[in-house]
C-alpha cells in the first residue's frame, strides 16, 4: 500500500467521523470517564497529547481476557504474541521486539504497577484482578524510560479499597481446560486495607505430540537429554497453558502519605510450542501445522518459569499540588526449556537452555500538579539486570553433518533458491520447495529411513554456551506542561540516560570472553494539545525514541558493538469523549536511523544484531465506541500501515530487505465489538461478540512467500446470564467460532538452517464460565 491513499484515507476518515461525533446527542447510559496515569499524574484521556489506548478492568473481565496476546483482537496496530512464557514478542505500529539476547533493549516498555517489566523472559504475566491498561504508541522516552523506543504497555492492577468485596470465577472447556481465579478486599482498620488475588489455569496442548513414542522415528520411548542422561519422553502435547498465580497486595493510608507493598509469585508449567516441520513430516503423519507434530523430545518439551516480584511505592502529600512517589522493586526468574528446532522426530538440532535473571531498581518522581498554568515531574531511576543464559544443542552427528553438507552444496548449485528464512529470495514458493527436497532427500534412505536411526545413534552435546549480561541503567527526567491560553498546551520533557552493558561469552568451559562499554543519550518529546470544546481534543506529538547499543563478547572472534538504533516519531491525531459516543483517530510517521535487525545463529544459537540502514514507517488508526443505551453498545477499530524498509537497506545478501514490509504489520486491521443486554422476566441476558480482521502478514523481513499469513477473520462470541439480585452469572462462549485456521508464526529458528518450522493458531473451543461477585 502506498503512503498516498493511506493518507487521503485517513483525513477523509477523521473529516467525517468529526462531523458526527460534535453532532451527537446524549442519551441514557454512557461511556465512563477515562482517567489515565501516563503522565505520571491522574489526568482526564483528552488532556493528554499521546496517541493511546485504554482498556479497563470490566472489559477484561468480560471478554474473559487473562494473556497479553488477547490484546492484539481489541487494538488497533497492536500484535502481541505469547507462544510461551519465555520469549513473548510486541509489535506496535509495525514495530516488533525480534531478540533473545540477554544484552539486548526491547523497542517496547512493558510495566506493571510502575515497575519496568520490558526483560523477555518477565515480560509475559497473567492478567487477573487488573483496574486498566493503558497502552501508549510511539516513542515515550519521558513517560516509559530507556526501552520505549516504539511505545508502552502498562498493565495496573486493581488496588485495595476500603470495603469488603470477593468475586470468584470458574471455567472450563473443550480442550480440558480448568480455570480459576479469585479476590478478596478486606479493610484492616482505617489505616490499612488489604487485598488477595490468584489465578490458576491448565489447559492441555492442543497439538498431539508423538515424538519418541511408538509411532515415531524414536520409538524407543527414550532419548538423551541435556547431562548425556536416558530419559523416558514418550508421547505429550504441544500449545498448551499452566498459570499458577498469585499476588497480594497491603495499603496504609495516613493523613499525608500512603504505602503499598506488593508481592507476587507466577509459576507456568506448560507444554512446549509446536514448532512444527513444513517440509519433514512425522511418521506416518503429513507438513499441516493444525495436525499432529512429532518433536524429539517428546513429552520432555515445555517451559517451567519461576517469577517472584515484590516491590513496594511510597507517596507523600506536601500539599495538594506537591506530591513526592518513591518506589523499589525485586525480580527474580528462573526459567528452564526443552527446545527442538528442527520440527521434526529427528535429531538435526535440539536445545535445552536455562535463563536465571535478577532484577532490581528504585526510583523517585516529585510532581506538580497546582491549579495555575504549569504542571509537570522530575524524576529519577536506577534499574539492575543481572542476567546468564546457558544452554546445550544436540544433534544426531550423522543427520547433521548431512544437513550441512547439502546445504553447502546447494548453495553453489541454486545461488538463486537461498533456503535461509532471513535470505530474501525472488525465487517461487515451488522453485524453493523442490531445492529444499533436495536437501531433505539426503537424510533419508531410499526406503524412506533416516540415513541415522534415531532410536539407536549417539547423540553430540555441543556447549554449553554460556551468555552473560549485566546492564545498569540510570536515568534522569523532566517534563511540564504550560497552558498558553485557556485551550492550548505544550508539553517539553527530555529524558538523560547512562548505562553500562556487560556481556560475557563462554563456550565449552573454554573459550572466554568479555566486553563492557559505557553509553549516554538524550531524548526529548515535544507535543501540543487543544481543547477545541469540553468533549474534543487535538493534540501534535513528537518523541525521539532509542535503542540501546548492543554489546556483543565472542569467545571465538573479536568483540563488536552494534550502534543505538534511533527513531524520530511524529503523531497528530484527535479525541473525542461524550456521553454517548467516544472516537480517537491518529496519523503517525517514524523515520528510523541504523535500524536494528537479529537473527539466531544456526550452530550456537545465539541471537545475533546488526543495522541495516534506515526506514521510514507511516500509518493511520482509528477507534469507535458508541452507547445506544443500557442495553446496547458497539465499537470498531482500524489499523493501516505503510511499514517498509527503505531501498538502501541492504548489509550483505542476508539483509537485502529494500523495500520490503517489516514482520508482523499487515496493511489493515480492524475489529468490531458489539455488547447486547436483554432482560427476560427476572433474569439478564447479556450477548457479547468480538470478530477481528487482518490482511496477509509476513513472518520475516525478507518477505518470503511460504513464511506468511494470508488474510483471516476470527471472531469470538458469548451469552451471559444473571439472575436479578443474585451475585452469580453464567456464561456460554465460544472463541474461533468459525473454527478459522490461521499460523502465528513461521520460520523459527529451524528457518535458519533450511527447515523452517509454523505454529498453528488456536482452534474453535467452546466453554463455560461461572462468576460470582460479592
Amino acid at each position: 500500500m502506498s503512503k498516498l491513499p493511506i493518507l487521503i484515507f485517513s483525513l477523509s476518515t477523521i473529516g467525517v467521523l468529526i462531523s458526527h461525533a460534535v453532532k451527537a446527542e446524549s442519551r441514557e447510559g454512557g461511556i465512563e470517564k477515562i482517567t489515565v496515569t501516563a503522565q505520571q499524574r491522574e489526568q482526564f484521556i483528552l488532556d493528554v497529547p499521546v496517541t493511546m489506548d485504554v482498556i479497563q478492568g470490566e472489559f477484561l473481565d468480560r471478554t474473559n481476557t487473562t494473556e497479553l496476546d488477547d490484546l492484539s483482537r481489541f487494538l488497533p496496530n497492536v500484535v502481541i504474541q505469547e507462544q510461551g512464557v519465555s520469549l513473548p514478542s510486541f509489535n506496535i505500529r509495525g514495530i516488533t521486539d525480534d531478540s533473545a539476547s540477554v544484552t539486548s533493549t526491547p523497542r517496547i516498555s512493558v510495566y506493571q504497577d510502575g515497575i519496568d517489566v520490558s526483560k523477555k523472559t518477565v515480560a509475559s504475566v497473567g492478567l487477573y484482578d487488573i483496574d486498566r491498561i493503558e497502552v501508549l504508541k510511539g516513542a515515550q522516552p519521558t513517560l516509559f524510560g530507556a526501552a520505549a523506543a516504539n511505545g508502552a504497555i502498562s498493565i495496573i492492577s486493581a488496588l485495595p479499597s476500603d470495603k469488603f468485596e470477593a468475586s470468584v470465577r470458574l471455567a472450563t472447556n473443550t480442550e480440558g481446560a480448568l480455570e480459576f481465579r479469585g479476590m478478596v478486599n478486606t479493610p484492616i482498620n482505617d489505616i490499612l486495607a488489604f487485598r488477595l488475588a490468584t489465578m490458576y489455569r491448565e489447559q492441555d496442548g492442543i497439538i498431539e505430540n508423538k515424538g519418541c513414542g511408538p509411532d515415531s522415528y524414536n520409538p524407543s520411548g527414550f532419548i538423551t537429554d541435556q547431562n548425556g542422561v536416558s530419559q523416558s519422553c514418550a508421547g505429550g502435547d504441544l500449545n498448551g497453558v499452566s498459570v499458577e498465580a498469585v499476588r497480594a497486595t497491603l495499603r496504609a493510608d495516613f493523613e499525608h502519605s500512603n504505602v503499598v507493598l506488593r508481592a507476587s509469585i507466577e509459576n507456568n508449567d506448560q507444554p512446549g510450542i509446536s514448532f512444527k516441520s513444513g517440509s519433514i513430516a512425522p511418521l506416518n503423519g503429513d507438513t499441516s501445522p493444525f495436525s499432529a507434530a512429532e518433536l524429539g523430545f517428546g513429552s520432555l518439551i515445555g517451559i517451567d518459569r519461576e517469577l517472584q516480584s515484590y516491590d513496594v511505592a511510597v507517596t507523600h502529600y506536601f500539599s495538594d499540588s506537591l506530591t513526592l512517589t518513591a518506589n523499589g522493586y525485586v525480580k527474580n526468574v528462573e526459567v528452564e526449556e526443552y527446545f527442538d528446532a528442527d520440527g521434526t522426530g529427528l535429531r538435526i538440532q535440539d536445545a535445552f537452555f536455562e535463563n536465571n535473571a535478577d532484577l532490581s531498581g528504585f526510583g523517585a518522581r516529585l510532581v506538580y500538579t497546582p491549579d495555575g498554568p504549569f504542571a509537570g515531574f522530575i524524576g529519577f531511576s536506577s534499574t539492575k539486570d543481572e542476567s546468564i543464559l546457558p544452554f546445550v544443542q544436540l544433534v544426531d552427528p550423522v543427520l547433521r553433518g548431512a544437513l550441512d553438507a547439502k546445504l553447502a552444496e546447494l548453495a553453489v548449485q541454486f545461488p538463486n533458491v537461498s533456503l535461509i528464512n532471513d535470505v530474501r529470495t525472488d525465487a517461487t514458493i515451488e522453485e524453493t520447495a523442490a531445492v529444499r527436497q533436495l536437501l531433505i532427500a539426503s537424510l533419508f534412505n531410499a526406503d524412506g529411513t533416516p540415513i541415522s536411526d534415531p532410536s539407536t545413534s549417539t547423540t553430540t552435546i555441543n556447549g554449553p554456551f554460556v551468555f552473560e549480561g549485566n546492564l545498569d541503567i540510570n536515568s534522569f527526567v523532566v517534563e511540564g506542561t504550560y497552558d498558553l491560553t485557556d485551550d492550548l498546551a505544550i508539553t517539553a520533557g527530555v529524558r538523560y540516560i547512562d548505562e553500562t552493558r556487560f556481556s560475557k561469552d563462554t563456550f565449552f568451559n573454554t573459550f572466554s570472553a568479555s566486553a563492557e562499554e559505557n553509553f549516554t543519550a538524550t531524548l526529548p518529546r515535544v507535543s501540543l494539545n487543544y481543547n477545541y470544546s469540553n468533549n474534543m481534543s487535538i493534540y501534535f506529538n513528537y518523541a525521539e525514541g532509542r535503542r540501546s547499543p548492543v554489546v556483543d563478547a565472542n569467545a571465538f572472534g573479536e568483540n563488536s558493538i552494534v550502534e543505538a538504533e534511533t527513531v524520530d516519531s511524529y503523531d497528530i491525531g484527535l479525541k473525542y469523549y461524550a456521553k454517548n459516543l467516544s472516537f480517537t483517530a491518529a496519523l503517525f510517521a517514524y523515520t528510523y536511523q541504523n535500524f536494528q535487525q537479529s537473527f539466531t545463529d544456526n550452530q550456537t544459537l545465539e541471537s545475533q544484531t546488526v543495522t541495516v540502514g534506515d526506514s521510514n514507517m507511516f500509518g493511520f488508526e482509528s477507534t469507535l465506541d458508541y452507547v445506544f443505551d443500557d442495553s446496547l453498545r458497539v465499537g470498531a477499530n482500524l489499523g493501516l500501515l505503510d511499514a517498509e524498509f527503505d531501498k538502501n537497506t541492504n548489509v550483505g545478501s542476508r539483509f537485502d530487505y529494500g523495500g520490503n514490509t517489516f514482520r508482523l504489520a499487515p496493511e489493515l486491521s480492524a475489529a468490531f465489538f458489539f455488547n447486547k443486554s436483554v432482560k427476560i422476566q427476572h433474569f439478564d441476558v447479556a450477548f457479547d461478540l468480538i470478530s477481528s480482521y487482518q490482511t496477509k502478514t509476513f513472518f520475516e523481513s525478507s518477505n518470503r512467500p511460504d513464511l506468511a499469513q494470508d488474510a483471516y477473520w476470527l471472531t469470538d462470541v458469548s451469552i451471559k446470564l444473571s439472575k436479578e439480585n443474585s451475585p452469580w452469572k453464567v456464561e456460554l462462549y465460544a472463541d474461533n467460532l468459525l473454527d478459522e485456521d490461521y499460523i502465528i508464526d513461521a520460520g523459527n529458528t529451524g528457518g535458519g538452517f533450511g527447515l523452517p518450522t509454523f505454529v498453528a493458531g488456536m482452534p474453535f473451543i467452546a466453554g463455560v464460565r461461572v462468576y460470582a461477585d460479592f
